[in-house]
């Protein structure tokens, strides 16, 4: 039986002498080296394959993002959507930029969306959020994938930067971690682009802030990388290791994630997953599963935030909820599939009125994230989100109190509309801004919970003027 191969004699060839004598003699086959472009147009060839949609490039005039924009162009124009540059009103630099990248996108015969921001951010944070809120709403206008020229670089001081953060796994994946944000270049080093926009003879401007020592990336790149290289040379490489493995690892997380049964609503506002994908694994996998849950409607969850939501998976009270990273929130409560968990995100502020009065024949169009819509028939008896009103009735439209009350066919003495709310399951972070409908200053209407007795909502009656009422996010 043959034996199994040494790994060291695998690696360098026989342990003889003589032989290892004779196999240095045999000449080295001569490389030629590989054209500028070439491991470019490979790996832009990689990520087109992998990601078929449409792609808006995010291009900030640096090298590297030029370099895309012109690969891009060259190798595969038919799938480029368009170009998006950002001004972020920080100084000449930022408005010289965007106008080569503009300048150059039309020479090319490439649609350019170019936006300056209001106002300068002070910080990287600020700048980034701006950034990407633009280029996301770019991306939805083009229904594309956003393309940005990240390198290998870029994955190496991130990886170093999450890490001196004390991030976990999650974060150590840093460009690496799966997303619908394509990175062609990720896998290609600084330089090797470089040599091909000299080659190329492409234009392109340099950001001062590269060199700027007071921003982080700035220090991790000019000096924490190269002293940790002098220190320990191949430090790079194994961080890079590092963040391979971590992405891998959030691959197959993503994958658990799918399996759970969550469904994602309202335009990616709010998610729901069944409480039993939770309660059924350990608390060392509940701590894996909710960041990546979380992150699906684009909740960052933080250390002290996943612990948090770790403890509340055992809470087993329907209705309750917390509250974590930035006012986002998670609640429990049942429906027709059962308990289930809901991850909200933040809610961007509305300005939404406390009070409304009006007449019967007019409800205002929207009171905060509610719309009122006059209906052209008369809807079913039992539809408690529809009301029918009387011709010429004082109306005042305004948000519940704690105790309001209202007088039903089941109540006609009167009773608290929090009951209500309690038995409809109606959670407790939905409450405060629920509208509510009086008229001569009698509560009528709760949308979608009750009518009163003091509603004359009764069917056939043709003086009545029907309404709905609908929230905005279903």
């Amino acid at each position: 039986m043959a034996s199994v191969p040494d790994m060291e004699a695998s690696a360098h060839g026989p342990r003889g002498g003589d032989a290892l004598e004779d196999e240095a003699e045999l000449p080295l086959p001569d490389l030629e080296p590989i054209a500028p472009g070439e491991l470019l147009r490979a790996a832009l060839s990689v990520a087109l394959d992998a990601n078929p949609d449409p792609w808006v490039l995010a291009v900030s005039g640096g090298s590297d993002s030029m370099a895309l924009l012109h690969a891009m162009v060259r190798w595969a124009p038919d799938r480029l959507a368009a170009v998006a540059t950002f001004d972020h009103a920080t100084g000449d630099y930022a408005t010289e930029a965007a106008s080569l990248v503009a300048a150059q996108a039309r020479r090319l015969g490439v649609t350019v969306v170019r936006e300056r921001a209001r106002v300068a951010g002070a910080t990287e944070a600020a700048w980034r959020d701006a950034r990407w809120s633009f280029l996301r709403r770019v991306a939805r206008g083009f229904k594309a994938r956003v393309a940005t020229a990240h390198t290998r670089d870029d994955q190496l001081e991130t990886i170093v930067m999450r890490a001196l953060r004390g991030s976990g796994a999650r974060g150590l994946a840093a460009l690496a971690a799966p997303s619908r944000v394509v990175r062609p270049w990720l896998g290609v080093s600084r330089a090797e682009l470089k040599r091909w926009v000299a080659s190329e003879g492409i234009p392109f401007v340099d950001d001062p802030m590269n060199e700027a020592l007071r921003f982080l990336r700035g220090r991790v790149r000019h000096q924490l990388l190269p002293a940790f290289e002098r220190v320990a040379p191949g430090f790079g490489e194994a961080m890079l290791a590092v963040g391979d493995r971590a992405a891998q690892w959030r691959r197959e997380v993503e994958r658990l994630v799918d399996e759970t049964g969550l469904q994602v609503l309202a335009n990616g506002q709010r998610l729901v997953v069944p409480v039993q994908a939770l309660e059924a694994t350990s608390e060392a996998g509940r701590a894996v599963l909710w960041p990546a849950l979380c992150a699906r409607v684009g909740v960052t969850l933080d250390a002290a935030g996943t612990r948090t939501a770790v403890r509340f998976t055992t809470n087993r009270r329907v209705g309750a909820h917390i509250t974590v990273a930035g006012g986002a929130s998670i609640l429990r409560r049942r429906e027709g599939r059962g308990e289930v968990f809901e991850v909200r995100r933040p809610e961007r502020r509305v300005s939404a009125p406390s009070l409304w009065t009006g007449q019967s024949e007019a409800l205002p169009l929207r009171f905060g994230r509610w719309r009122f819509r006059r209906l052209g028939v008369e809807p079913l008896a039992s539809d408690a989100w529809c009301v029918g009103l009387p011709a010429g009735a004082p109306v005042v439209v305004r948000r519940w109190a704690l105790g309001d009350r209202i007088r039903t066919a089941g109540a006609p003495a009167g009773r608290r509309v929090t009951r209500y709310f309690s038995e409809l399951r109606i959670p407790v972070l939905d409450r405060p801004a629920w509208p509510v409908l009086l008229v001569h200053d009698e509560v009528v209407w709760v949308p979608g919970v009750c009518r009163g007795l003091a509603a004359p909502s009764r069917p056939g009656r043709p003086d009545l003027i029907w309404y709905r009422c609908e929230r905005e996010f279903d």
